[in-house]
C-alpha cells in the first residue's frame, strides 16, 4: 500500500485525525543501520500506532475492507495538451478536491496514481463492520460524484469490497505495505470498464445487496418528485479474469 510516511504527510496535510500523525520510524532507527535493527525499528513504530495495526501490518490478519477506485474521466484525451507544469497544478488542485472528501468518511489513501486515487474502508483504519464500511465508502463515492459532476474534475468510480492481506516490503529499508487479494485486482479490472460520471461495482457482491436493500426504499433518494440516483446494468463480455457476468452504473440526476 501507499509508503507510511505518505500516508503521514496526506494526514497532516488535509487535517485527518489518525495514529499516523505522529509516526516517526526515524526515531527508532540505530545510526548503524543494522538491517535487524532496522526491521525491529519499523516493527516498533507499526506498535506505536496501536495493537491493531500491528495485527494486520505485522501478522498478515485477513481485513475485509471496501474499496474505491477514483479517477478523471477521460484524462488524457481532455488534458492532452496541458503542459508539465499544469499538469501538476490540476493534479493539486483535483487531490484538494478529493482527498478530503475520502478523509470525511473515514478511508485512508492507498495509492495515488497521476490521476487515479485508490482508497480503503475499513481495518485497521476504521475498525467497523463490513457493512458500515461500505456505506461510508458509498457516501464518499456519491460525494465525488456530486461535487466533480461537470466540472473539469468530473470522476468515475469503481466501487467494489473483499478480503485482502497487507503484504510488507521484504527489503527492510520501505515503510510500504503492498495490498494483497482478489478485490483489488477485481477492482482494477472494474475501473477498466467503468462509466465515467458514475458509480460503478459488480453484480452479485456485498456491494449489490446493499444498493438493492437501500436504493428503492431510501426517502433521500427523493427530492421534489426527482429521482437522483438511477442505476443502469451492464453486461461484461471482455473482461478477462474477473467471474462477474454483469455490473452496475448508479447515475446522479440532480
Amino acid at each position: 500500500m501507499a509508503n507510511l510516511e505518505q500516508i503521514k504527510i496526506l494526514n497532516q496535510q488535509y487535517g485527518k485525525r489518525s495514529p499516523f500523525v505522529n509516526y516517526n520510524v526515524r526515531e527508532n532507527l540505530s545510526e548503524a543501520f543494522d538491517p535487524d535493527k532496522i526491521e525491529k525499528a519499523f516493527q516498533d513504530s507499526i506498535a506505536n500506532l496501536g495493537p491493531e495495526y500491528s495485527m494486520y501490518f505485522d501478522f498478515g490478519v485477513d481485513a475485509d475492507v471496501a474499496l474505491l477506485f477514483i479517477d478523471v474521466c477521460e484524462f488524457s484525451m481532455r488534458f492532452g495538451d496541458l503542459t508539465g507544469d499544469e499538469i501538476g497544478e490540476y493534479f493539486d488542485e483535483y487531490y484538494d478536491k478529493i482527498i478530503p472528501i475520502i478523509y470525511k468518511y473515514g478511508g485512508e489513501v492507498d495509492k495515488i496514481i497521476g490521476d487515479g486515487i485508490i482508497c480503503v474502508f475499513g481495518p485497521p483504519f476504521q475498525n467497523e463492520t463490513l457493512e458500515f464500511n461500505i456505506n461510508k465508502a458509498n457516501l464518499c463515492a456519491k460525494e465525488i460524484i456530486i461535487a466533480t459532476i461537470k466540472t473539469k474534475f468530473a470522476s468515475k468510480v469503481a466501487f467494489h469490497c473483499g478480503s485482502v492481506n497487507y503484504f510488507k516490503n521484504k527489503t527492510g529499508l520501505y515503510q510500504e505495505y503492498t495490498i494483497i487479494g482478489k478485490p483489488l485486482t477485481e477492482l482494477f479490472r472494474l475501473e477498466s470498464i467503468s462509466v465515467d460520471n458514475r458509480i460503478n461495482y459488480y453484480d452479485d457482491t456485498k456491494i449489490r445487496s446493499f444498493y438493492k436493500d437501500r436504493f428503492s426504499n431510501d426517502p433521500d433518494n427523493v427530492s421534489s418528485q426527482k429521482i437522483l440516483w438511477t442505476h443502469y446494468g451492464k453486461v461484461i463480455t471482455t473482461l478477462k479474469g474477473v467471474q462477474f457476468d454483469q455490473f452496475f452504473s448508479i447515475n446522479y440526476n440532480g
